[in-house]
């Protein structure tokens, strides 16, 4: 499939080389699957100001696009080429937390589920060179989705929980592409 360059300020997302297909996909799951969360599972507990709203819907949307951008080549190879990116990625990923504190969600779950998404991504990304790498990450992904499911959340904190899981464990954590380097 022929690719493309990517402008410089979009290669944390999409990496340096794209197809429109990925790039379509991204987008779509990011806009269809945060307006469906929002639209048929989220039920307000509170009134909230618009913008708590407005930045943690963004914020919900960047972690549906991450959980497919992630999986794609051209993103997936742009990362694996960069070790301290991948730390700083791993670094950033507070989005349950403030998504929580935004929408008045029980910030003490979505702290667990942070902190174990969080080491789950580092024992990932220690494995970066290892043949088992893949099989870790799956297992440790099986293990969070025992976690979000005990913690009985609202049903999309849930998906959105298990959705940034996947994107920060699994979907970034893993080198998908390394065979195509050596």
């Amino acid at each position: 499939m022929k690719t493309f360059i990517v402008p410089k300020s979009l290669h944390e997302v999409f990496g340096e080389r794209q197809t429109w297909l990925e790039v379509t996909g991204v987008v779509l799951f990011a806009l269809l699957g945060s307006s469906l969360i929002y639209g048929l599972l989220y039920t307000p507990i509170a009134e909230l100001s618009l913008w708590r709203s407005v930045i943690a819907w963004l914020l919900i949307a960047d972690i549906l696009a991450g959980c497919i951008a992630n999986f794609s080549r051209g993103t997936s190879q742009f990362y694996g080429a960069r070790a301290s990116g991948r730390w700083l990625f791993i670094a950033i990923h507070f989005h349950l937390i403030a998504v929580a504190w935004l929408l008045g969600e029980p910030i003490l779950a979505m702290g667990y589920i942070w902190a174990y998404t969080i080491a789950a991504a580092i024992i990932v990304n220690l494995l970066q060179q290892y043949r088992y790498q893949l099989f870790i990450a799956a297992n440790l992904i099986a293990y969070g989705l025992i976690l979000i499911v005990a913690l009985a959340l609202p049903s999309w904190l849930m998906l959105v929980s298990i959705l940034f899981m996947l994107k920060v464990v699994f979907s970034f954590g893993v080198d998908h592409y390394a065979y195509e380097r050596v």
